[in-house]
This record gives structure tokens, sequence and C-alpha cells, in this order.
């Protein structure tokens, strides 16, 4: 499947929309804004994410050697709060300060669980080396493939070994074993990006569960990039206009497009 002549550029964050829910992403692009029932989920989505990027430099805190400590965290949670409004101002305009609160205590619930898996990771090498690696690094990278036509910015890109290795927050819960399908090929989408920057195969990504402080290190296999390229044809049709069939699952109840869901699917979308 050779995608380089295909003209509707995609971006990675629309392939990670896909992956969720098709139809969702089918909304997304017809400029449908979704409806929130409550904004307190999304407020907690902010505050974890922006915690995360504090991680690494938690696990290189000469203060922090022995054990990432609840003070830690609680210090880091004191200054994403400050910062959150000026980061995101269209998305916190509105939003009340008792909103910001539950979502903080909400999120302090999950700090015995991060604490302790920061600690634990922090004796591993291959997480601390990674930490220390993403610590030296303060921005978001842009990617560009010409031949697959699809942009992205991921957390952080890692040299490691002579390849971009890429690092993607997740603010969900976390499995017991291995990483969700969706952040698989959601992770496999940017590392197929960043082998276009020195022609290197990328063989493996990280991603780094923010309510859990768990980095999970993800093997990319043939049948991951199969998935994504078949995805970048599939978003390119949706894009175009072919909406795709609805999937039921047990998200649909929360999410944010339910309402307009029940619009039957074109003659089109039995090809999905």
């Amino acid at each position: 499947m050779f995608l380089k002549n295909e003209k509707i550029k995609i971006t990675v964050s629309e392939l990670s929309v896909y992956f969720s829910c098709a139809r969702k992403l089918y909304y997304s692009c017809r400029g449908h804004e979704p409806v929130y029932s409550s904004p307190l989920s999304y407020i907690e989505h902010i505050i974890l994410k922006e915690m995360a990027m504090s991680y690494s430099h938690l696990l290189n805190d000469p203060s922090s050697k022995d054990d990432v400590s609840v003070e830690d965290l609680e210090r880091v949670l004191t200054q994403v709060l400050e910062d959150i409004f000026l980061i995101y101002p269209d998305e916190m305009e509105g939003i009340a300060p008792e909103v910001v609160g539950e979502a903080s205590e909400n999120i302090r619930a999950y700090f015995g669980d991060i604490r302790h898996n920061l600690s634990s990771q922090a004796k591993t090498h291959d997480i601390f080396q990674l930490a220390e690696k993403i610590s030296h690094l303060d921005k978001e990278p842009f990617l560009n493939s010409e031949k697959l036509n699809v942009t992205g910015i991921p957390y952080r890109l890692v040299e490691i070994d002579g390849s971009f290795i890429p690092v993607v927050i997740k603010t969900g819960s976390v499995p017991e074993n291995g990483v969700w399908v969706s952040d698989r090929l959601h992770l496999t989408s940017f590392a197929m990006l960043a082998e276009d920057i020195n022609s290197s195969t990328v063989r493996f990504g990280f991603i780094l569960y923010a309510r859990s402080g768990l980095f999970r290190k993800v093997s990319i296999h043939s049948t991951d990039r199969r998935q994504v390229l078949q995805a970048i044809s599939r978003v390119r049709k949706i894009k175009e206009g072919t909406m795709p069939d609805k999937k039921e699952s047990s998200l649909c109840n929360s999410c944010s497009y339910s309402e307009m869901c029940n619009v039957k699917a074109s003659f089109a979308s039995k090809f999905f």
C-alpha cells in the first residue's frame, strides 16, 4: 500500500481519534463541536498530561534520588495548577474553580501509585536512562513524512542507538500488562514518521501512562505498521466524506458525540 501520491494530508492526532472511534473522527472532521456532559474528565486529562511532563525530571532530581515522594508530586501539581490557565486559555475559559479543585483531588488519589511506580522505575537502568535523556529535551518535535503525507507531534523524540525513538503520554488507565491496542498504533504512527529523519528503522517506543506513573516499552511489529497504513487510507476516505459504520462499545454512553451519532452510515461505509 503506497501512499505518497495521496493529496489529503492527515495528522497523527486524527489517526489517534480514528483508532478510538472512526465515527468520532467523522464528526470532528465535519466541524461538529463535541458536547461534554461534564468538563471534569477533560480538566483531569490536561492536569495529568502536564504533570507527566515533569516525571522524568523527578527521576533525575538529586533531592528525590532515593524515592519520589508525595511532596514531590504535590509540588508538581501546584505548579501545573498555576500554569494551565496560561497554557490552555481557551480550554480553561469559563471553568469554575470548583471543577479544577475536584479534578485536583481526584488526581491526588493517584499519587500513591504514581510515587510507587516512579520510584521503582528509577532503579531500572533502561527507564532511568530514558528519563535522563528526556529531561534534557525541552520541546515537542514536529514530524513530517512526505512518503505517507502525514504529520505529527509526539511528546518527545529520544535518540537511542542511532534511531529516534518516540515517547507519548497517555492519561487514561493502564492495562495490567502491555499497552492498549489503540495506544500501540498511535505510537507506531509516530515511529513510522520518525524513520524519515535518518532512514533508520524504529523498532520500539515508549508510552508514559500519566495516571500511574508507568513507562511502558513497546516493540513495533509489521502487523502494527500494516494497521497504521490501512488507517491512513481510511482516514483519508473519512475526510473526503465517507461516514464509517457505528460500532457499539462501552464508551459510547460517555462519548461527547453520542447525541448525533444516530445517523445511518452511507452505502460507502460498508467498505470499512
